[in-house]
């Protein structure tokens, strides 16, 4: 994504943001603040639990090869690497160099790249069981319209192609596949050129992608599972936000607005910030089962207030672990988004 290309999307979603606040009202977000008060608790504290999940499902994917990891250790860097990710303007990886280059002394480079990749891997697919399960949900628990049901279907269907990609890419690996498709194309041999030094090590890195799932599955489906109940957890941020505000949901409609606005912040991963995709997706996603839609606005800045704080924690891990390698992943995170 080019220079000029990132700054009109920015302009973009800053608009959206700007139109959304604008039209659902600063009064309104105000009152609401207020109306949330102690609530903020709650809704920021339930992330310590998500953050458990999450790291104990990175944590059994390294367990296996370095017996000497700590829990706390992968703690402490999953929640400074979801903070830098927050910060990172474009594709929301700027904490992935981080955690790498934190594991490169205790695991080695090849291993602390696999794991981290395979984490991701793992995470994406953790989304797409929970999308799934949330377009079932809402069949037999919400009305759905003709187009809406049709909408679902479509997106159902893709999740479940995505669902098979990942799992050929983890039984046959990622990079040599990819490897061999690039080689064929002569558009690509830039591409091609680049790579070719980095062959021995990226199908090294490959090995050990494959070798989870073809000879750890319990492993695999461990951390598979650990991922999904984080986003199951993490849905309870939306229920504590709307009892704050005078609503009674039931946790099945947090459910599906944790999984709704998920899907679109991922479909519009590109948006810095998600500067208007994140309120614009729960603006639509709020509108679909009969809340005001205006209210997705305000529970996109109260997202943003408790992503606020974990950043706030984040930096401050780094300052208490003094990690020497922090000055190297960012700026491995600068340039990277200056390549992006």
């Amino acid at each position: 994504m080019s220079t000029r290309t990132k700054i009109v999307v920015l302009i973009f979603g800053l608009a959206i943001f700007t139109y959304l606040v604008w039209d659902f009202g600063v009064d309104n977000i105000l009152l609401n603040i207020r109306r949330t008060g102690w609530w903020f608790l709650p809704v920021i504290g339930i992330w310590s639990i998500v953050y458990v999940f999450n790291a104990f499902a990175w944590y059994v994917i390294l367990r296996d090869h370095a017996k000497n990891i700590r829990f706390t250790t992968m703690y402490t860097l999953t929640v400074t690497g979801f903070g830098l990710n927050y910060v990172t303007p474009f594709l929301n990886l700027g904490g992935e160099p981080f955690r790498i280059l934190s594991l490169r002394d205790t695991v080695g480079l090849h291993r602390a790249v696999s794991s981290v990749i395979l984490y991701n891997m793992v995470r994406m697919m953790s989304h797409f069981f929970f999308w799934i399960g949330a377009i079932v949900m809402a069949v037999f628990l919400f009305p759905i319209t003709p187009t809406f049901g049709l909408v679902l279907c479509a997106i159902f269907v893709l999740v479940l192609l995505l669902i098979f990609f990942f799992f050929s890419r983890h039984k046959k690996g990622f990079f040599e596949s990819f490897l061999i498709w690039v080689g064929t194309k002569r558009s690509l041999h830039r591409v091609v050129s680049r790579l070719e030094p980095r062959r021995d090590a990226l199908l090294k890195i490959d090995e050990q992608i494959k070798q989870l799932y073809n000879g750890h599955r319990h492993t695999f489906y461990e951390a598979l599972t650990l991922e999904f109940l984080a986003r199951v957890v993490a849905s309870l941020e939306f229920f504590f936000i709307l009892r704050a505000i005078g609503f009674t949901p039931s946790y099945a409609e947090a459910l599906y607005i944790n999984a709704g606005s998920s899907l679109i912040l991922n479909l519009l991963f590109f948006v810095p910030f998600e500067l208007g995709t994140r309120e614009g997706g729960l603006y639509l996603v709020m509108e679909s089962i009969g809340y005001s839609a205006g209210i997705g606005v305000y529970m996109g800045i109260a997202n943003r207030v408790r992503e606020f704080f974990w950043i706030i924690i984040g930096f401050l891990f780094i300052l208490i672990t003094g990690r020497r390698q922090v000055k190297g992943s960012m700026l491995d995170m600068i340039e990277a988004n200056g390549k992006t």
